[in-house]
């Protein structure tokens, strides 16, 4: 028990630091213009952003308040379209990546890379995205996961990246589906054919648009169903399908509310006609292509269109100054594109060290995950030896302890029994001092009870030494060891009951023969003793000592019946001149027959010792 005590002990305080080591905050805001402001940003950031304004802005001192409300600041902002630097985010990021919010780290990381993004410093950007998906996976905040995974697949196809990117976009697509956010599933479906288109996959391409038309059409979602009836039109056009390029372009111009690239819908149409036939119809669609500001791609390819298109039907005037506009363009896009090769392979040199980077980086989190399980196997293998150590040695206590309680109770069962051996001595020399007085007469006899008194007496002293000892002994092991031998008291107390019953037994025996009147009458008035009267007397004996003749032939069984009968009268605690009388001997004679008998004990009896009387083994027996 006291081993499971320490065991328990020590786990306590191992379990006890880990717990303090890997302690949480965990906080929530209370103001309820930001938890309001955060319900409603998704679906309606422009309210958002207005709850934020006008509310009263949280003080430093309220640091989480202010950091959530600078984070859904740049949220909002970013979600309205309004340019803006990093400031609020990185009050955001400061705080929130300091604490143990996962959904708060991964919307810092994300709005942080997205203000790099519309800086134009992709690695930035990319670096903060690929963070931010770490933290994303563990959250529920599959809008924010669709978010992270579009822009980071965006910036993937920006740099050729396609099997990467249609990875990413898978990812935001499954986010989308999860959300149950309609626009956001349309548009990772429109990323997902886009994708697919550049890889020529132009199968796959068609039924991720046409799914992002099906679903658009369903919600009435213009925006999204011009953007992707109009880049299907282009996927048909590069498999030769005009008739369905023309279809889906007319419902993009029929569904361009906002008038969202009308200058690259006009182009697609213009360039069917052109290889359709209806060269009318492709001279209208083109100029009014040429009309919208657009891009410098854009209006190239519109040039470049028209120009071939004026050579076709030989206007070469119209030629000439379509393809004046198309080199001067060309010229800017020769340039742009030289700085877009070189920005490229640096884009790629970038991605290529951002991937060395993020390896390092995993290397040594596997390292630092190595050594933190090391400290951790060593700490246990310290812990288990300090608990084998300490077992061993409170084994090897309690063992000490064992074998001195077990000494103890050897020396107190040994102080019991020497003092039976003292007490039952005291009580034969009382009866040897009874014999002496009544063989004062008998000097043989004489000398031989003074003898064996004198040895008696020697033993009590030894034994009442030994005792003193052992007591001594005892002592000192109960006051080292602080116990209480409950079962050495119980010893003392049955010693002393059984010497008791000893006493009282040797006194209800005198009792029972002074009751019975032929051994009474034997022992007070002896005479002669016929064979007849043997039987009685036998009978007599045999009734108060337990069948002491049955017991003493089982004993020795080569005694006659005159050792028995003289047997018998010893045991009624006869003296020599009365024992005579009954046998009708002699007293010297009854010596020599008792001297006789005591021989033929020894022989018979190995328990019999040589310096002890025949009168005290009767007796006792």
């Amino acid at each position: 028990m006291k081993s499971i005590h320490s065991v328990t002990i020590i786990l306590i305080i191992v379990v006890f630091v880990f717990n303090a080591c890997s302690t949480k905050e965990h906080s929530s805001v209370s103001l309820p213009e930001l938890m309001q402001a955060e319900a409603i940003m998704y679906e309606h950031p422009d309210s958002a952003l207005h709850v934020l304004q006008n509310m009263e802005v949280p003080s430093e001192s309220q640091k989480l308040e202010h950091a959530t409300w600078a984070l859904l600041m740049t949220q909002a902002k970013y979600k309205t379209y309004i340019k803006q630097n990093d400031s609020l985010a990185n009050i955001a990021y400061d705080y929130f990546m300091k604490q143990e919010n996962v959904q708060r780290k991964a919307l810092a990381l994300y709005l942080k890379g997205e203000i790099y993004h519309s800086n134009r410093q992709i690695e930035e950007a990319q670096k903060f995205f690929l963070d931010a998906t770490e933290y994303a996976e563990k959250t529920d905040d599959h809008q924010l996961c669709h978010q992270i995974y579009s822009q980071l697949g965006n910036i993937y196809i920006l740099r050729s990246y396609k099997e990467y990117a249609l990875d990413a976009f898978n990812k935001s697509y499954q986010h989308a589906l999860q959300s149950k956010n309609n626009k956001y599933i349309i548009a990772s479906l429109i990323y997902l054919g886009r994708t697919y288109g550049q890889m020529k996959q132009f199968n796959q391409s068609i039924e991720y648009y046409q799914k992002a038309i099906e679903i658009a059409q369903e919600k009435k979602i213009t925006r999204s169903l011009a953007i992707a009836s109009n880049e299907l039109a282009g996927i048909y056009i590069e498999i030769k399908d005009h008739e369905k390029a023309l279809h889906y372009s007319k419902q993009a111009i029929n569904n361009n509310s906002t008038k969202v690239s009308q200058a690259q819908i006009f182009l697609v149409i213009g360039n069917i006609y052109r290889e359709m036939g209806p060269i009318d119809s492709a001279y209208y669609y083109l100029n009014q292509a040429a009309q919208y500001k657009s891009n410098i791609n854009t209006v190239n390819a519109i040039y470049h269109s028209l120009y071939e298109l004026s050579k076709k039907e030989k206007k070469y005037k119209e030629a000439i100054f379509y393809n004046d506009n198309f080199l001067h363009g060309f010229d800017s896009i020769f340039d742009s594109h030289k700085q877009q090769e070189l920005a490229k392979f640096q884009e790629k040199y970038n991605q290529q060290k951002l991937i060395n980077e993020k390896n390092q980086l995993k290397i040594e989190k596997d390292r630092n995950t190595c050594n933190a399980l090391i400290a951790l196997i060593v700490l246990i293998c310290i812990i288990a030896t300090l608990i084998y150590s300490y077992q061993r040695k409170l084994m090897k206590k309690e063992h000490i302890i064992q074998k001195k309680e077990e000494e103890t109770r050897r020396n107190m069962m040994q102080i019991s029994e020497n003092e039976t051996t003292i007490r039952h001595n005291q009580s034969m020399m009382q009866e040897l001092n009874a014999q002496i007085d009544t063989n004062k007469d008998m000097k043989e006899q004489l000398d031989e009870l003074n003898r064996i008194y004198a040895e008696m007496q020697q033993q009590n002293e030894t034994l009442m030494h030994k005792n003193h000892t052992l007591t001594k002994n005892i002592e000192q092991y109960s006051s080292s060891l602080s116990v209480q031998l409950e079962e050495l008291k119980k010893l003392h107390e049955l010693t002393e009951e059984n010497q008791r019953l000893h006493d009282r037994e040797r006194t209800l025996t005198k009792q029972l023969v002074k009751k019975n009147k032929v051994l009474n009458s034997l022992t007070t008035a002896p005479k002669y003793i016929d064979a007849v009267q043997w039987r009685e007397i036998e009978e007599a004996i045999n009734s108060i000592f337990d069948n002491f003749t049955e017991r003493l032939l089982k004993r020795i069984p080569t005694l006659t019946e005159y050792e028995v009968h003289l047997c018998c009268l010893i045991k009624l605690n006869m003296n020599n001149t009365h024992i005579a009388t009954a046998l009708g001997i002699s007293p010297t004679s009854v010596s020599k027959q008792k001297y006789r008998l005591k021989e033929h004990i020894a022989q018979q009896n190995e328990a019999f010792k040589r310096n002890q009387t025949l009168d005290l083994w009767v007796w006792d027996f």
